[in-house]
């Protein structure tokens, strides 16, 4: 067995064991190694003590006293930083997060048994050590817990959500007792701090089986994310539509591109639906305004989940206009790109093509009008087409040099000409967009 490894952790851990102790890759890196993935980062474990390792390794390498209490130092050597820890048995998790005492050791086992998943708990110096069958399991794509699942997750409630995110993003299966014991301690997550659930579900979202995830361990996601519950109650029988909210939102999950922030928009774009739900006579259902009733609800959740505000507010954004209208003319493209501004326009595409691909597939055909679209409007950019204020062949100070007063009309004017651009009614040059606005005996009070 032969991997890729960088010269520079090697020589960490050729280091280590020149000096008399053990030293192996563990956990993620190994994982992925296996996979015959390219690690992000690396992680060592090591025999020496914390003070020992840190001898050994500070006369070749910068090394900083991360986490020595629970025998961690950070090793960095050639723009690679690697964490090196001191085998170690964890003592009680009060906490639910951290030990709260750690015997060090120098039984490899004994630190392994503390890990997580059997996929990371395994070890590498030139051979393979898995006590607990990892090797096995990630051949079989399962993801279980090393002994006993409730301990596992009673010491660390965040390793629910871990467990959901590996499913995720390996599209693992989590084998029986594991996926029991999650249902039953789901609740530990509300005494986990949300910014880790948040950067565990983004995580999880952009993975290849996050629908699958969703649905199959809805109850889990509820705890923290209860506003979604009622899309799993709520029909949506009228001619687009063949799932309820809850099936149409995941199945327009799996076609949206696997970023956070596109993976996020279309989890959230529906919530409004429960509370505008109305029946006709007929019998069709509609949610007029879901797209607005869905910003107070998306809002408190990002809050909930401390995610940045840049972030927060172009996913609200995106919740409110997904259902805007996009066609496949120029004027209109134009007029959204101003409107929107390029992120926003383009996040709402990637929605509005996953949110049409979970609709029936009578109406697939839209499908091909929103890649015409972005067509058009990668070339409106490309060709540097006018479409924005910035863009504009005039601004403030020239109007004031062509005899406009100041004031706020002059903003007002400078949106004028704006539109009249975007409409095709006057050239983006100065000249002619002076021209125009005199010949148009524009007031300032016919404001946009």
């Amino acid at each position: 067995m032969e991997f890729l490894i960088p010269e520079e952790i090697k020589k960490i851990c050729t280091s280590l064991q020149s000096a008399g102790f053990e030293a192996c890759l563990v956990g993620g890196c190994l994982r992925d190694l296996l996979l015959q993935k390219e690690p992000h980062d690396w992680d060592i474990t090591t025999s020496a003590l914390p003070k020992q390792a840190e001898a050994v390794l500070s006369k070749e390498f910068y090394c900083r006293e991360t986490g020595i209490q629970h025998g961690t130092i950070t090793v960095f050597a050639d723009n690679i930083s690697t964490e090196v820890t001191t085998y170690r048995i964890d003592g009680n998790y009060s906490d639910h997060r951290r030990p709260d005492t750690v015997l060090f050791t120098r039984n490899l086992t004994e630190d392994l048994k503390r890990r997580d998943f059997t996929i990371n708990a395994m070890a590498w110096d030139g051979t393979l050590t898995d006590p607990f069958g990892g090797q096995k399991d990630l051949s079989s794509k399962i993801i279980r817990c090393v002994g006993n699942p409730d301990d596992r997750f009673q010491e660390d409630g965040l390793r629910i959500l871990r467990a959901l995110r590996f499913a995720s993003t390996l599209d693992f299966f989590i084998e029986p007792k594991t996926a029991q014991s999650i249902h039953q301690n789901r609740w530990l997550l509300k005494s986990i701090a949300m910014e880790r659930i948040c950067s565990e579900l983004l995580r999880l979202l952009c993975g290849k089986g996050a629908s699958r995830i969703l649905d199959e361990y809805q109850d889990v996601f509820f705890v923290f994310l209860p506003e979604l519950l009622p899309e799993t109650k709520c029909p949506q029988n009228n001619p687009y539509h063949i799932y309820d909210v809850w099936h149409h939102t995941l199945k327009a999950l799996e076609n949206v591109p696997p970023a956070p922030d596109r993976r996020l928009a279309t989890l959230l774009h529906d919530i409004g639906k429960p509370s505008c739900h109305t029946t006709d006579k007929n019998g069709i259902d509609h949610f007029h305004g879901h797209g607005k009733a869905g910003v107070d609800l998306s809002e408190a959740i990002l809050r909930r989940l401390r995610c940045p505000k840049k972030f927060s507010d172009l996913i609200v954004s995106a919740v409110h206009y997904h259902d805007i209208l996009y066609t496949d003319d120029e004027h209109l493209i134009r007029r959204r790109l101003q409107k929107l501004g390029e992120p926003l326009f383009f996040l709402i595409l990637d929605l509005k093509r996953g949110d049409t691909a979970g609709q029936n597939p009578l109406y697939f055909t839209r499908l091909e009008e929103l890649n015409r679209v972005e067509t058009h409007a990668q070339k409106i950019i490309a060709e540097g087409n006018c479409f924005s204020l910035k863009q504009l062949a005039v601004n403030g100070n020239d109007l004031l040099k062509a005899g406009v007063s100041p004031g706020p009309q002059i903003g007002k004017i400078l949106r004028f000409l704006l539109e009249a651009v975007i409409n095709g009614q006057c050239a983006n040059t100065k000249s002619e967009l002076i021209q125009y606005y005199y010949q148009t005996n524009f007031s300032g009070n016919d404001a946009l």
